[in-house]
């Protein structure tokens, strides 16, 4: 599962992280800190902004990234909580409500063209993790597959979940294996990530419709878990503020998408 990463370290497949946050969300750094931690310490050539439960600081990303010389592509995605765990959906163009089921959510993200993912999956202490009897109703629906599963996570979520993630992956869903940090530091950024074929974002996607990815990687070091939990008492006020905000119009959003066939 482990290999070296070296920043500036030239590769013959594409490295991507699909899965970090900002300070739109619940993470430490800002847009711009983020897009910079990537750019001066990472040889990652994808990255996408998932922040949960909004677009804001993926689509400041990619504007950003438009106007900067980057070495790398910038995805706009979310991660959505669903009714039974953390979906993570990329290629948007739109936000996807929370409090929907784990199928609407990954319906509506098809919808408008882009992919989902299940975050962290089968950790059994973590509630927003995605668990098997889910998998298994998913595995059942052809229609509503998800594009990949998340089966490393550098984070706490994702620890002790890699083998039977890889696992039931690999030999029963065959769906695509992707690797991220969930960075909610800056230094978190690529701690785990996705390998594919060639380089950039259509090889990326060739490759997860082609389950040519795979997940390599470690986990969060102490300093990320010491930094990320400074962080959160200091802003404790601001961050409860900004979920209220967001659930005062989600469960109406929700309600409405439920009733309807596809995103308009």
């Amino acid at each position: 599962m482990n290999d070296r990463f070296i920043p500036g370290q030239r590769r013959h497949t594409g490295l991507a992280d699909l899965h970090m946050h900002t300070t739109y969300s619940d993470g430490v750094a800002t847009v711009e800190q983020v897009l910079a931690r990537i750019q001066d310490h990472t040889p990652l050539d994808v990255i996408a902004i998932t922040d949960h439960d909004t677009i804001e600081g993926a689509l400041r990303a990619r504007d950003l990234a438009a106007k900067h010389d980057y070495p790398f592509e910038v995805i706009v995605g979310e991660e959505v909580s669903t009714r039974e765990g953390h979906l993570l959906t990329l290629f948007l163009t739109k936000r996807i409500p929370p409090g929907l089921s784990i199928e609407r959510s990954i319906e509506l993200a098809h919808a408008q063209g882009g992919l989902a993912i299940v975050a962290h999956p089968f950790h059994r202490l973590f509630r927003f993790s995605v668990q098997r009897e889910v998998m298994e109703r998913l595995w059942r629906q052809p229609e509503v597959h998800p594009d990949g599963v998340e089966t490393l996570n550098a984070s706490f979520a994702g620890v002790g979940c890699y083998g039977l993630a890889t696992r039931f992956t690999r030999d029963r869903y065959r769906w695509a294996e992707t690797g991220s940090s969930d960075a909610h530091t800056p230094t978190a950024i690529g701690s785990a990530r996705t390998t594919y074929p060639g380089s950039g974002v259509a090889a990326l996607r060739l490759a997860l419709a082609e389950r040519q990815t795979q997940a390599r990687g470690g986990y969060w070091r102490l300093r990320e878990y010491r930094h990320l939990i400074s962080y959160s008492r200091a802003h404790k006020g601001e961050l409860a503020a900004r979920r209220a905000q967001l659930r005062r119009t989600d469960e109406q959003i929700a309600q409405a998408l439920e009733r309807e066939p596809t995103l308009v």
